[in-house]
């Protein structure tokens, strides 16, 4: 279960790291400081961590990829490199949700077995 926690937190530093690149302080210590929140046992700070990395998918590195993409063109640069680089980082954004929903039925187990009349 640690690697699935890791993976939400390099995926809310990521975005934390975008925001930082923009001036953007409040932003950036906002998620920076949420993947703390794993540490509050309830299954839905877990939901909610998942839905700002699902809402953070196309509303910002959706808005970068294609603002990036089209200033390239416009530029004559070469854009596929980073149109692979970005769509890495939206799997691995991808992922991180994905591994929230293994923190969950983790927990869900766990709970099943500690409750359990049989140990």
């Amino acid at each position: 279960m640690w690697w699935r926690t890791i993976w939400i937190i390099a995926a809310y530093w990521l975005l934390s790291a975008h925001f930082l690149r923009y001036d953007q302080v409040y932003l950036t210590g906002i998620f920076a400081l949420a993947p703390l929140s794993i540490l509050i046992k309830h299954n839905l700070v877990i939901r909610l961590l998942q839905v700002v990395l699902f809402i953070c998918l196309f509303a910002v590195w959706g808005v970068t990829i294609i603002e990036t993409i089209q200033m390239r063109i416009a530029h004559e640069m070469p854009w596929i490199r980073l149109a692979a680089i970005m769509g890495s980082v939206i799997l691995f954004t991808l992922g991180s949700i994905l591994c929230g929903n293994g923190i969950l039925r983790l927990r869900v187990q766990n709970s099943r077995w500690r409750s359990s009349p049989i140990r």
